[in-house]
């Protein structure tokens, strides 16, 4: 059978693109736990997915709003409201126990939203949260941030 060019072309514009729904999304590590990017693509875009959806998981209606008592602070293209969802091994949440670990997304705006980092209740006293290491989106508590002026490390106040 003999394709001609714009048929080709055609019918590969139909296949549908898959693209991610959250931006800025990093490798994180929370508590010793290591995150692919795969991982934690996949799991901020399920969350968006049950935003979008007005659908919840789970016992404690995830995703639901992050109020952020801890006092994170998020980059600028993370707008409120916040939402945490838990991120597991073996796929996406489903309900059931919802472990430890948590992905943040804000900034949700039509077919897009934005990673704003992630936490953990790992090594966090009760029933707070303590910031994972990402590779990109700052999720520092205030009172830890530092100000760097000229390469010093300046007291924070």
């Amino acid at each position: 059978m003999k394709f001609s060019i714009p048929v080709a072309i055609l019918a590969l514009l139909a296949v549908p693109v898959a693209y991610a729904k959250v931006q800025g999304v990093t490798e994180i590590e929370c508590g010793g736990q290591q995150w692919s990017i795969d991982q934690v693509q996949s799991a901020s875009d399920e969350s968006f997915d049950h935003i979008k959806a007005g659908t919840t998981v789970g016992k404690n209606d995830y995703p639901h709003k992050f109020n952020n008592r801890e006092g994170f602070e998020f980059s600028k293209d993370c707008t409120r409201p916040l939402y945490e969802f838990p991120i597991i091994t073996g796929g996406d949440y489903e309900g059931g126990p919802p472990k430890t670990d948590r992905v943040v997304i804000g900034a949700v705006k039509g077919d897009t939203a934005y990673f704003c980092g992630a936490i953990t209740h790992t090594g966090a006293m009760g029933n707070n949260f303590k910031e994972c290491r990402d590779r990109g989106n700052k999720t520092r508590s205030r009172a830890e941030r530092r100000v760097m002026r000229r390469g010093a490390r300046l007291p924070s106040m």
